[in-house]
């Protein structure tokens, strides 16, 4: 049986010495869109990204990475609007689009239809609030967010002279995936907290085969019962058993896996992991 499980997303945590083991600013920022392409192909609602004590990654890489997931998570349409010309965006021309489900195309009025839901960014035009969401023009905002650039997910009406944007909840939205939301939480622990024991997966080299069967599988169901699943990663330096250790947290209280079984390399490298694990989950959730 195929059990279709558009309503599951998954959350992941990654320690914010993301880049330590990158030294050219090409070279980061094709890892960051690595790390991006993983998460919207994985349908990843939440990043969590974590302190790591043990390598204090440079502040800067830190700012790096989350300007340009920002970035990538953004439809085309608003970026130069967004985001003005940074240093850190230098090669980002670079980049294959990420092509997620909210970045669409640009559309002429016409081909607009009621019910249509966009990614915006509201406007202020003397007393009135308007929003750009890749139309020729500005539509007519009646939404209760009143800043000047806050970016905003709006559905379109369309009435007979005029198209309206309404304010919609990330959660009403009924397309298969619509982007990540980027969380910066200094404390490991504080993100594990915030999450059922049984809804947590850590991933270490030293842990137990991932065999989704038997009982490692009735545990991986069992997720079921909440449809956010956080998946923590290590660092590029040290695995989960070293990083919860300097926390003072138990790894044994936790499900956690070894995904990669007869790996052919001496390690597998942080945004390979996340690709593997999230992978073999999402096949196994979908395919139970």
């Amino acid at each position: 049986m195929i059990y279709i499980l558009t309503s599951l997303r998954f959350d992941v945590s990654i320690p914010d010495s993301f880049l330590y083991d990158v030294s050219t600013e090409i070279d980061k920022t094709m890892k960051i869109f690595q790390l991006s392409r993983a998460l919207s192909i994985f349908r990843v609602n939440n990043v969590y990204i974590y302190h790591d004590k043990l390598l204090n990654a440079n502040k800067n890489d830190l700012q790096f990475m989350v300007t340009i997931l920002e970035y990538l998570d953004t439809p085309q349409y608003l970026r130069r609007k967004l985001y003005p010309k940074l240093e850190i965006l230098k090669n980002v021309g670079k980049l294959h689009p990420i092509r997620s489900h909210h970045h669409k195309d640009r559309l002429e009025i016409r081909e607009v239809k009621t019910g249509e839901i966009r990614v915006g960014v509201v406007e202020k035009r003397r007393d009135a609030y308007f929003v750009d969401v890749g139309l020729s023009i500005p539509i007519q905002y009646d939404g209760k967010f009143r800043h000047d650039g806050r970016k905003v997910n709006v559905k379109l009406l369309r009435h007979k002279n005029y198209i309206s944007a309404i304010d919609i909840e990330k959660n009403e939205i009924t397309e298969l995936y619509w982007g990540y939301n980027l969380h910066q939480i200094r404390d490991l622990k504080n993100i594990i907290d915030k999450f059922p024991i049984s809804n947590i997966i850590l991933t270490s080299k030293h842990s137990k085969y991932f065999k989704p069967s038997e009982n490692e599988f009735s545990k991986l169901n069992s997720f079921l019962g909440n449809n956010s699943i956080l998946v923590v990663f290590g660092s590029p330096k040290f695995g989960l058993n070293s990083i919860l250790s300097k926390e003072k947290m138990n790894i044994s209280k936790y499900y956690s896996y070894n995904f990669f079984p007869n790996q052919g390399t001496q390690t597998v490298r942080l945004e390979e992991s996340i690709y593997g694990v999230l992978s073999i989950l999402n096949i196994c959730l979908l395919f139970p």
